[in-house]
């Protein structure tokens, strides 16, 4: 790719009913995915031969058999995969890929990367534009992950005016970035408010003064300019100066691709936010962010999230649990998508907006439908969502979930999963019920998988579970290969160790 070139690329893409889809993007989206996976997996014992990747061609080749997927997820999220799954010894067959493919696509959907329309043929056929939809979901979790107050106490100081600390901890990394560029907008005195990281930044303007705040030698005369070139380049070069190392140039930074911004923005953050508290409030939000990590909700939240956005009901994906299913039209939406048809028009308020009547009726509407398929509405009140009760909508959606995991395995109850598992594993007493304690050494799911499909489990890495070492490594193992056999399971190893196993069923 030659340096500067902006080049559109235009795919044509075809559903099940034969309708048409157009999907575009630039080489400078191109170009700066091929570098984070270049840089990324360099030293990589089982992709460094096929690398540096230059162009589309070598992200379609590259992408083919699985493995760099596979490996570039351990990048955003380590140990998401288990590498002992992966199929390595080459020349792999089309059967092999296509298990490397479904285990990164599984393991995709498990670190919350929305993944609509993708199988592993979308892979074995080069769609360049799912290849590329995938990269960027995973580069994106990479670059957000430092951006939470988990991991960056001073974000803390993004705080609005009687927010609390538990307020700040849910916010969206991509809201955290807004917050940050305006925080040192304000504080360079400019009445410009960025309402969202779109093609409005293209004049570069939010960027010079953002970086006139992180560095006081950084020259701003360029605004003076009418030059998009020369302010970009300046940009850059300042950006630079704070750490930031980039493929992308100054054509790219002047497209007013959205992308193009969030991955910049990134970058800088995360090479110099520029944000300050003093030592003794460090503490002190480390310590809140540790308590809140050890709630149990925690997890849970996390896990439910992933699953809504799993069921890729058109127009929703969730970066916050509470506050975006408020109106209750998510609920609604996903009661609908369980059972189709549920859902009568009239009865709920398709436009709630921020009118607290209309939530509130919604709330209530939610309850009846819950009811009316037979879910535990004892506590349930037309209030509860927008008051965001957490022990009140995490039952809800739990026993949401769990209907819909019980409907995937044709309405079986989990006494019949429990008899039907014994019976496949064949190895008496089998266990008595999902929560069992001797399913933390997994040893009793992989001989459900190997049974299913002979084959998938590699019997020689499979431990006897004695020391946590052993359960760690099973329960790693046991996921892994899950995934490489289609399902989707958002469990993370702690909870199979923990026998947590009821979140899904």
């Amino acid at each position: 790719m030659e340096k500067g070139k902006i080049t559109s690329y235009t795919e044509q893409d075809a559903d099940s009913k034969g309708f048409i889809t157009y999907h575009s993007f630039n080489e400078a989206e191109l170009k700066a995915y091929l570098e984070f996976i270049n840089e990324s997996l360099k030293e990589d014992p089982d992709v460094k031969s096929s690398l540096p990747i230059n162009n589309d061609e070598g992200l379609i080749e590259i992408s083919k058999d699985g493995i760099m997927i596979c490996k570039l997820i351990n990048v955003a999220v380590p140990d998401t995969v288990d590498e002992r799954t992966i199929n390595r010894k080459k020349p792999l067959n089309v059967y092999q890929m296509t298990e490397n493919l479904r285990l990164g696509i599984n393991a995709a959907i498990a670190i919350g990367c929305h993944i609509v329309n993708m199988n592993p043929q979308s892979f074995l056929s080069g769609k360049l534009h799912l290849i590329m939809g995938m990269v960027w979901q995973i580069m994106r979790i990479h670059l957000f992950k430092k951006i939470n107050l988990k991991t960056t106490p001073e974000i803390i100081s993004l705080a609005l005016p009687g927010e609390t600390m538990e307020t700040v901890l849910k916010l969206s990394s991509e809201k955290i970035l807004l917050r940050w560029l305006n925080y040192h907008l304000k504080a360079a005195k400019q009445s410009i408010v960025v309402k969202e990281i779109d093609e409005k930044l293209k004049d570069m303007v939010v960027f010079l003064h953002v970086l006139g705040q992180l560095d006081s030698t950084f020259n701003k005369s360029s605004l003076e300019s009418s030059d998009l070139k020369k302010r970009a380049a300046d940009v850059l070069q300042g950006a630079h100066k704070q750490g930031v190392k980039s493929a992308i140039n100054e054509d790219a930074m002047i497209q007013g691709n959205a992308k193009i911004y969030i991955m910049f923005c990134s970058l800088l953050f995360n090479a110099n936010h520029g944000l300050y508290i003093e030592e003794v409030k460090k503490k002190e939000v480390e310590k809140a962010a540790l308590i809140d990590e050890a709630k149990s909700g925690t997890k849970e939240e996390r896990t439910f999230l992933l699953w809504i956005n799993s069921l890729n009901i058109d127009g929703i994906y969730l970066n916050e649990l509470y506050e975006e299913i408020k109106d209750g039209l998510v609920i609604l939406k996903i009661i609908n998508n369980i059972w189709p048809g549920t859902l009568v028009n009239g009865k709920y308020e398709k436009n709630p907006g921020t009118n607290k009547f209309k939530m509130i009726a919604n709330g209530e509407y939610v309850s009846k439908l819950c009811k009316d398929k037979g879910l535990v509405t004892v506590s349930m009140r037309s209030s509860m969502l927008i008051e965001s009760n957490p022990s009140l909508v995490l039952g809800l959606i739990w026993q949401l979930m769990r209907a819909n995991y019980l409907q995937i395995v044709g309405g079986k109850t989990e006494e019949e999963l429990v008899a039907w598992a014994n019976k496949t594993v064949n190895k008496p007493p089998g266990i008595k019920n999902f929560k069992d304690p001797q399913l933390k050494t997994s040893l009793f799911l992989i001989d459900l998988m190997s049974n299913l499909q002979p084959g998938i489990v590699d019997q020689s890495l499979v431990t006897e579970g004695r020391t946590d070492e052993e359960i760690v490594l099973n329960a790693k193992y046991c996921l892994s290969i899950a995934r490489k056999m289609g399902a989707k399971i958002f469990l993370t190893w702690e909870d199979i160790k923990l026998v947590i196993l009821h979140l899904i069923i």
